[in-house]
């Protein structure tokens, strides 16, 4: 059995493990002593509770720089929150000791891993940015298009390439340069995510 009181606002205020089940309960502020005073005497409380059978879960997962604790199972996942990073890998240890059958795990993404939908959304928009300039350069040589129907994007690139090159190239240069520093910001802090696997 082992009982953890997280004092913050936002925190789940009790994370327990008893008898075979994991608890997370979120008392009123006055009754957490109460709880956690029944939870020690093997009673659980009636409300403000969560329970997951230790024989349901099937992977703990805790990303480090994330202020919760994965809990998957049966097709469903709960968080566990708590905000203080020593408590948070003291819990995600202890589910190793209540686990021991389980694989544990860790994964350190390499930059380019990390900042992989970035990367797509900046091949992304350098397509569109090529076919605009494509298309805005047959507008001021004195080409005129008529979009008929349902275009969808083929519309919104001819209507942003008839604005001008260098509008075309302003706003196409202002979405690479946010998500080139989105990249940039990402692949500098790679995730490490811990597991521990069925």
């Amino acid at each position: 059995m082992k009982i953890w009181i997280n004092p913050l606002k936002g925190e789940d205020k009790i994370i327990a493990h008893l008898n075979d089940m994991i608890y997370k309960c979120n008392p009123k502020a006055a009754e957490v002593n109460t709880v956690a005073w029944g939870l020690e005497q093997g009673v659980a409380p009636d409300e403000n509770m969560f329970n997951i059978p230790l024989h349901y879960i099937n992977e703990v997962r805790w990303e480090e720089g994330k202020q919760y604790i994965q809990v998957f199972f049966r097709g469903s996942e709960e968080h566990l929150t708590i905000y203080d990073e020593a408590k948070r890998r003291e819990i995600f240890d202890y589910f190793r000791t209540i686990l021991p059958s389980f694989s544990s795990t860790t994964i350190h993404q390499t930059a380019i891993e990390a900042g992989k939908k970035t990367l797509i959304a900046m091949g992304v928009v350098s397509v569109l940015l090529v076919v605009s300039l494509y298309f805005s350069a047959m507008v001021e040589s004195g080409v005129e298009y008529e979009i008929r129907g349902r275009a969808g994007l083929l519309a919104a690139v001819v209507g942003i390439a008839s604005l001008g090159t260098k509008k075309v190239l302003l706003i196409y240069g202002s979405l690479l340069a946010i998500t080139g520093i989105s990249f940039a910001r990402k692949a500098k802090q790679p995730r490490v995510i811990h597991k521990i696997t069925k």
